[in-house]
Parts: structure tokens; sequence; C-alpha cells
């Protein structure tokens, strides 16, 4: 009777651990597939010529009649963002009527300037905020494949420790059924089985890679800023002249001081990684590849530099608007 009754105690517990093993495999595949799901869902956003089918960018020239009109009239954060826009030749046209206006009432022609102008600071705001929608997209997408690796990671380490509990709870509990029946040698043997399952899963989980996900991104935004080619395949016009342009307060521009954090910020990322152990390297400005969690959340810490530094232009395009719609009477020079 004791021995049916050890023999049923111990079909529970294996059981109730392969119940554990079925549930826990479930689970995994469920997140296995959201995870996946996730990593291949594009965003469907393309910045690349929103408005540049009606208006590019223009520079001033050097020295021009032009220039000196406008930088007796605007400072130069707004002429920086004006010729991104390309709208030097309709301010300066501004600028010429608003020196003719005597009366109170705006004349027709320099109403239709205003205008148009308007029009372009519509399309310009529009530009901006399609490519902030695209790297927020981008950065959301990133940071979330990498928030489900990362419980992929933990899933796993809490698998192998709950394994490693039920093994040592079995062979505990197997090895004392075993003791009350007189069966000494087999009971030490389990205890040693169980000892060295335990060992064995420690050992395993030590050895354990990151996992890893297949995550493309074949319109890359981080590939122009990367590359730096003369015409961007990834952002309207405007933008690309706007990052591209030196900064008013020093001669670097935006793309340049990007490139060169992001290199800092890879080689690093890389060094480390190398320290610890050999790793699979990641190409960030290509087409996709198998990233983990670490490699994601780079990402997506390049994709929130990105898209801070050209919701920024907003405030540029701010103060171009103040300047224009200001009264341009008595002011002296913005030299």
């Amino acid at each position: 009777m004791n021995t049916l009754n050890s023999i049923t105690r111990q079909r529970m517990l294996l059981g109730v651990l392969i119940t554990l093993l079925i549930t826990s495999c479930m689970s995994g595949r469920r997140a296995s597939e959201a995870l996946q799901r996730v990593a291949q869902d594009h965003c469907e956003v393309d910045s690349s010529h929103t408005s540049g089918y009606v208006f590019r960018p223009a520079a001033l020239m050097a020295g021009s009649a032009e220039e000196t009109l406008l930088r007796g009239r605007y400072g130069p954060r707004a002429l920086h963002m004006a010729q991104a826009v390309g709208l030097t030749s309709l301010l300066a046209q501004l600028t010429t009527l608003e020196a003719q206006e005597t009366g109170n009432v705006p004349s027709t022609a320099y109403l239709a300037v205003r205008q148009r102008i308007s029009d372009q600071l519509q399309l310009a705001s529009a530009d901006i905020a399609t490519a902030s929608a695209l790297l927020d997209c981008e950065t959301k997408r990133a940071t979330l494949t990498a928030t489900l690796l990362t419980r992929r990671e933990n899933l796993r380490e809490k698998r192998m420790t709950i394994s490693a509990i039920t093994i040592g709870s079995v062979a505990i509990i197997g090895a004392s059924l075993l003791n009350l029946h007189e069966q000494h040698i087999a009971a030490d043997w389990l205890h040693i089985a169980g000892g060295v399952g335990e060992g064995g899963l420690g050992v395993l989980a030590l050895r354990q890679k990151p996992p890893r996900v297949d995550y493309p991104h074949v319109r890359n935004p981080l590939r122009d800023v990367w590359q730096k080619p003369r015409t961007s395949t990834q952002f309207a016009p405007l933008v690309w002249y706007y990052l591209n342009q030196p900064r008013t307060d020093t001669s670097r521009t935006v793309v340049t001081e990007l490139h060169d954090r992001w290199e800092v910020l890879t080689s690093l990322n890389a060094a480390g990684k190398r320290a610890r152990k050999p790793h699979h390297e990641v190409d960030y400005f290509g087409e996709g590849g198998a990233y983990d969690a670490e490699a994601l959340t780079l990402r997506a810490t390049m994709l929130g530099q990105l898209e801070t530094e050209i919701r920024l232009m907003n405030n540029d395009l701010t103060i171009l608007l103040n300047e224009i719609v200001s009264n341009p009477k008595g002011r002296g020079s913005r030299r």
C-alpha cells in the first residue's frame, strides 16, 4: 500500500511539472509571435517630398542687395529658417512693399505676398510635423521591441529558476520517499541527479546569449545623417537643408554633430560588448538585421536625438513668423 501511495505521489509531481512546462511553452510562443509582429510593423510615413513639389530651399547670395535688405530687417535665426523654407525672394518683396506702405490699410500687393508667405509657412510646418511623426513612430517601435525582448529574457531566466527549484523539490521529495522505504542507494542517486540538474541549469543560464529578433528598417531615417548624401531620400528638402546648414552660433551643422555623437555611442556600445563576450555587429544605418534589446535601445536613443533636432525647427519657424508680423517701423539694423 505504501509503495502504491509513493508511486501515486511521484506521478502527481510529474504531472504538475509537465503542466508547468506546457503552459510555459504556450505563453512563450504567444510572446514570440507578438514580438515578431511588433518588429515587422513598419512605419508607413513618407516624409521625403511633402512640400518638395511646391518650393525648394533658397540660399542668400553673400553681398547681394537682397541679403543686405533682409539682414537689416530679420535676425539670423529667422533668416536661417527663411532660406530653408525658400522664402528669401518673397521676404525681399515684402520688405520692399513695407517701406512703400503709407496708409493704415495694407495694399493688395502686400496682402498677396503675405498670403503666399503664409501658405509656404503652413507647408513648412506640415513638413516638420511629418518628419517628427516618422521619427516618433520609429522610436516607439524600437523601444517597444526592446521591451518585449527584455521581457522574453526575463521570462527565460524566470523559467530556468522555476525549473531549477522544481528539479530540486522533486529530487528532495523523491529521495525522502525512497528513504522511507529503506531504498537509501536510490535516494542518494536521486539527490545527485537533482544537484546535477540544478547545476546544469545554472551553467546554462550563464552561457545564454541575449535573445535577438529580425528587425528590418529599409527606410532608415538614420542612414542619411550617417552617410550625408546631397539629397535626402527620407526627409523633405527644407528639413534636410536646415539640418545641413551651419547653426547661427557655430560653424557646425546638425548633421555633423549628430554623426559625431552616434559614432561615439556605437563605438562605446561595441567596445562594451566585446569586453563581456564576442558579439554580433549591428548595422544601425543599413536595412536591418538581428537586434538585441541593448542595440534597439541605442537605436531608439539616436532616433530620439534626431527627432529633438527636427522639433526644434518649430522654434525658428515661430521666430520667423513673429518677425514677419511685427511692425518694422522704428527698428534699426539687426546685423
